[in-house]
């Protein structure tokens, strides 16, 4: 008999009742317990134990029970222990029902379990309350502020006249190439959600169900390519000139237009053909975790590095020769004076300092471009494993769905349960704040001085030319006091 795990002490009857018809009367406690007893111990034990001090009373406070401490002190449920196939009646809050559990299907089985199912993105309620949503809305911001310092490039050297020829229209060309990379923020202005989720609410954005999902991965892709192959046609541009004396780019942009647009668009369109455009995490669609080594980072490291190499060894051609130039400097000075003196320690020095302010920009342009992919590499082989097995074996879902399911806990208490399957938030929040940066970097090495006092004589230029006098005493501060 049930009631025989809970009363422990003489019972007094009413008339004309016997204990057999009691019991027969807490039957569905008996047939509850063999359903959900496992589910939840202590909720059950507890329901049972008022049923049977109400079925027998007893003026006690204390009643015996067959949970351990351990089960009382943990208090959390059993999802191990449910039967096959059921689906819970209600959905508690932020849980959404799913609409094909009482059919025995589901919407989603990696989101789904027993009729309710996690909204998505489920990277907001995995991490703790509000941080990814205020982590990613920040990594935003950078890449909305380096998309519109981009295009401020973009319309200088588009429209100011020295800009249009060799070799400014490599940095025409890239300044293009990082605002389409940075300019994708724009589709998650105000609703991210738009971009990372299905219209159910429930399953990631991908290709299949989202099209403006697969339209910002497209062009993320594509200008994550034409950035670095820009970026390495303007290393390689500034190898030929001053190591070969060659002006080999000049007259070729035809050919570098077909490659540093062309190879993009060819990967973009792999990457459609073979539906790997998803949402994974953060605030953007990128290519899926299937095709993200294969089809996006082994690519794009192959086209990095040779260039930073390149760019290195550039910069030590130029610092030898800077050298090299001083000594001779030296010796011939010595040798007029009729006397052999020693070269003062900072000639060498001076000289590669003055090497190094030739080419800092450009350097500087390689360094962050390798940083960049590099670190962006390091974190997703660091932590993909833990991504795609959370994906791959919806059973580690299942603690944290305990805790969530449990009354009293919340989702900062629960994000310790499934914080080891998932990437560090600091990291990943620093991956892509990094690579939201690029334009930022852009503008800071490019956006000079020159640039605006061309814009001031273009404004004044255009003031004159529409003048009504045709004449006017120009002011070299009339836009920007420099």
């Amino acid at each position: 008999m049930l009631n025989l795990n809970y009363v422990d002490y003489k019972v007094f009857l009413p008339d004309k009742t016997t204990v057999s018809q009691i019991e027969s009367q807490l039957q569905s406690l008996a047939q509850l317990g063999s359903l959900l007893g496992g589910v939840s111990p202590v909720c059950f034990d507890t329901f049972a134990r008022y049923q049977c001090s109400k079925a027998y009373p007893k003026c006690v406070t204390t009643n015996s029970t067959t949970v351990t401490e351990e089960q009382i002190k943990d208090g959390r449920l059993n999802f191990s222990a449910v039967p096959a196939g059921f689906v819970m009646a209600d959905c508690p809050a932020p849980f959404l029902v799913d609409p094909l559990a009482a059919s025995g299907s589901s919407i989603n089985e990696k989101y789904c379990r027993y009729g309710c199912c996690i909204p998505c993105p489920a990277q907001d309620l995995f991490y703790k309350e509000n941080w990814a949503t205020r982590g990613f809305l920040a990594t935003d911001v950078i890449r909305f502020v380096s998309a519109v310092l981009s295009l401020i490039l973009v319309i200088s050297y588009l429209v100011l006249p020295d800009k249009r020829r060799h070799p400014s229209l490599l940095i025409l060309n890239m300044s293009i190439a990082i605002f389409l990379f940075s300019m994708v923020v724009f589709f998650s202005v105000g609703n991210p959600k738009r971009l990372q989720c299905a219209p159910n609410g429930i399953s990631p954005g991908e290709m299949g169900n989202n099209a403006l999902c697969a339209a910002q991965g497209a062009i993320l892709i594509f200008g994550s390519f034409a950035t670095c192959l820009w970026c390495a046609a303007l290393i390689l541009n500034l190898h030929v000139h001053t190591v070969w004396n060659s002006n080999f780019f000049t007259n070729r942009y035809i050919l570098l237009n077909v490659v540093c647009w062309g190879i993009p668009a060819a990967i973009m369109s792999i990457a459609l053909g073979l539906h790997a455009v998803k949402f994974e995490f953060a605030n953007l669609c990128v290519v899926s975790m299937k095709y993200i080594f294969p089809l996006f980072f082994y690519p794009l490291a192959a086209i990095v590095c040779p260039s930073f190499l390149v760019h290195i060894g550039t910069f030590f051609y130029i610092a030898r020769i800077a050298v090299r130039e001083g000594l001779e400097s030296d010796m011939t000075q010595s040798l007029s004076t009729g006397t052999m003196t020693d070269r003062a320690p900072g000639v060498s020095r001076k000289h590669v300092m003055v090497a190094v302010k030739i080419q800092w920009r450009a350097l500087l342009l390689a360094v962050v471009a390798v940083v960049t992919v590099l670190f962006y590499w390091l974190f997703y082989m660091t932590q993909i494993s833990r991504m795609t097995e959370l994906q791959d074996n919806p059973t580690l879902t299942l603690d944290w769905l305990e805790c969530m399911l449990t009354p009293g806990n919340s989702q900062n208490i629960c994000a310790e349960a499934i914080s080891p399957h998932l990437p560090p938030f600091a990291l990943i929040i620093v991956a892509e704040a990094l690579i939201s940066t690029i334009g930022i970097w852009l503008f800071v090495m490019f956006g000079k001085r020159s640039l605006w006092r061309e814009w001031n004589d273009l404004i004044y230029d255009t003031r004159l030319r529409f003048s009504r006098r045709g004449r006017a005493e120009k002011n070299g501060e009339q836009f920007f006091a420099l």
